[in-house]
C-alpha cells in the first residue's frame, strides 16, 4: 500500500476518535444539562435508557446524522462505523 494511502488512514482513524470523544462529551454535557434543568424546575432527574448513551449502535446513529447532515463524508462515516462494531 502507497504512503498517502496509509497516511489517509490513519488520517480517517484519527478523525474517528476526534468524533467519537466530541460526541461523548455532548452527550454529557447534555445529561448534566437536564439533571440541571430537572433541578432547577423541581422534576426528578430524567431516566437513563438501560443501554449506555455511548453504546456503539447510539454512536453509530449520531456519526450518520453527522453524516446526513454533510458534516462527514461516506468514507468517514463507514470507517468510524466499522470500527464501533468491532466493539460489539
Amino acid at each position: 500500500m502507497s504512503e498517502p494511502q496509509d497516511q489517509v488512514r490513519q488520517a480517517l482513524r484519527d478523525l474517528g476518535q476526534e468524533l467519537t470523544k466530541a460526541m461523548e462529551q455532548a452527550q454529557r454535557l447534555a445529561r448534566q444539562a437536564a439533571d440541571d434543568v430537572s433541578k432547577l424546575v423541581g422534576d426528578p432527574p430524567l431516566r437513563r435508557a438501560k443501554r449506555a448513551p455511548d453504546a456503539p449502535t447510539e454512536l453509530i446513529r449520531e456519526i450518520a446524522r453527522l453524516r446526513d447532515e454533510g458534516l462527514i463524508t461516506e468514507e468517514e462515516f463507514e470507517a468510524k462505523k466499522a470500527e464501533l462494531l468491532s466493539r460489539l
